[in-house]
């Protein structure tokens, strides 16, 4: 019997043909830009990037259950040639079909279907992919690789002198279909005689991926707020999980130090991912291991990726307070769903003051709290998070007579300063007169307080007697009954 074969071998040839007209360079691919200090040049000779394969190819059938995948070229090494360092990549993969882009480099996650990894020290790139298997068509996607490296040399002239370098290869989706014509066409692929026809349909839908079977975790590092949930995806390139994994994968978790809470477990598992969850650790990290065993060759193949908390923002409030005065104290706790959150000032274990779920909050110190050094402390869940916050209770000083100012012969003005506060109100000043004069307080002209504890006033002071030298003492005394030092005012000496 006369085998079928040239659908498929025209469907073959035409992707081919189509992949390699992609990846024929243009003329502006290779213009060569000024040099300078900083030039990104692409010279073939000093710099060159190349695929171990022109073209990864993914062959599926379609039934009524979905697509299903019969093998896959996964994986795609990028290695390059010149005496450069630093080198940084990036790959476009464009859609042809509906001339869609990605670009993946350094700064970006992976996709859930492309993504890459370098290796400095084999001088190499690995780009994978797990092919879109909602795409019920066949497609083609064109990747380019783009990579600028710094050029290695002893000249400082060449030091900032960055080099570019390109190259593209194709991804193709290729279905074929399950009934009897489709595998007749495709028997050439698989030698046997007419009676092996029940194997070779055995051999369809029983095939597991022919690439190397890899994991790999979409995060290898994730930061999220303590005691959130997290999650993270595993996928698997060159394989299935559900056909070329031998059994549960297993997941278990080092919490670095023991007690800070963190927490990992597999939440789902389909044919090519794994979705693993947890809470976010209150501090230091947590390792999230993921193990599993191929069918093929009994490999086990381990990946593990950390979650750590992302620094909570530290309390703002006034390392040194008065008494008597309102101070807002903002805890900048998050609200977390499920958590209880409070912060407590207190007087070693005695509790001054509650913020329920980490509000702000004013807080004002007594007069008793002189001299004492109290705690802001923020919990979660009745877990201090981070350290206990110091707070001085300072004592306001003693009134002063900041200046004298010679108005006339027979006018002075005598300004003072006072601190703080006493029975809740500003502790202002008055002056005790030693000598021949009076004083006039004058409120009109009190200016604002620049720090809101220190009370500036301005006394008029004239002769009590206009026919007597205009000589005095004078010192200021505030409410709290605190003195000024006396100082002596003759302006008409």
């Amino acid at each position: 019997m006369k085998l079928k074969r040239r659908r498929t071998v025209e469907i073959y040839f035409i992707l081919y043909l189509a992949a390699l007209i992609f990846l024929i360079p243009k003329n502006e691919d290779v213009k060569k830009q000024p040099n300078n200090d900083t030039t990104v040049t692409s010279i073939d000779n000093l710099f060159s990037i190349h695929p171990l394969q022109t073209t990864l190819n993914c062959r599926l059938f379609l039934d009524s259950s979905g697509s299903h995948v019969i093998s896959l070229d996964s994986i795609n090494t990028i290695v390059y040639n010149g005496n450069v360092e630093n080198i940084n990549y990036e790959f476009i993969v464009e859609d042809q079909s509906l001339r869609q882009r990605i670009n993946l480099n350094s700064n970006t996650e992976s996709n859930r279907h492309f993504g890459f990894d370098e290796n400095a020290h084999q001088q190499t790139a690995t780009f994978f992919w797990s092919p879109p298997l909602n795409e019920r068509a066949n497609k083609t996607y064109i990747v380019t690789v783009l990579a600028t490296g710094n050029l290695k040399t002893d000249n400082s002239d060449n030091s900032k002198r960055r080099l570019e370098a390109k190259t593209q290869f194709s991804l193709n989706m290729i279905y074929v279909n399950n009934t009897l014509t489709a595998q007749n066409d495709f028997l050439p692929l698989y030698p046997f005689d007419t009676s092996g026809r029940n194997r070779f349909q055995n051999k369809i839908f029983q095939t597991t991926y022919t690439g190397d079977v890899d994991i790999k975790p979409e995060q290898t590092s994730i930061k999220s707020i303590a005691y959130q949930r997290w999650t993270n995806q595993i996928n698997i390139y060159g394989g299935n999980f559900s056909r070329d994994i031998t059994k549960k994968p297993e997941l278990k978790y080092i919490l670095e130090p023991e007690d800070n809470g963190g927490s990992a477990s597999i939440l789902n598992i389909d044919a090519f991912k794994i979705l693993v969850t947890g809470i976010t650790p209150s501090h230091g990290r947590m390792k999230v291991i993921c193990t599993v065993v191929t069918k093929n060759n009994n490999k086990e193949l381990s990946v593990d990726f950390t979650v750590s908390p992302s620094p909570i923002k530290p309390p703002d409030y006034e390392r040194y307070m008065y008494p008597e005065k309102a101070y807002l104290i903002s805890p900048n706790l998050p609200l977390l769903y499920g958590k209880e959150t409070k912060a407590y000032i207190k007087d070693g274990n005695i509790v001054r003051y509650t913020s329920e779920q980490g509000d702000k909050f004013y807080f004002s110190p007594e007069e008793s709290d002189i001299g004492k050094t109290l705690t802001l402390e923020c919990y979660i869940d009745g877990v201090l998070n981070g350290q206990k916050h110091q707070i001085q209770v300072l004592n306001y000083g003693d009134p002063v007579i900041y200046d004298v100012q010679n108005i006339s012969n027979k006018e002075v003005n005598i300004i003072t300063q006072s601190f703080g506060f006493f029975n809740k109100t500003e502790n202002f000043s008055d002056l005790e007169i030693d000598g021949n004069a009076v004083a006039y307080d004058l409120r009109g002209k009190i200016p604002d307080s620049p720090d809101k504890i220190t009370h500036v006033q301005i006394f008029r002071c004239i002769p009590k007697n206009p026919d007597k030298p205009f000589v005095f003492k004078v010192r200021a005394k505030d409410r709290r009954g605190k003195y000024s030092q006396f100082r002596t005012v003759n302006p008409e000496s």
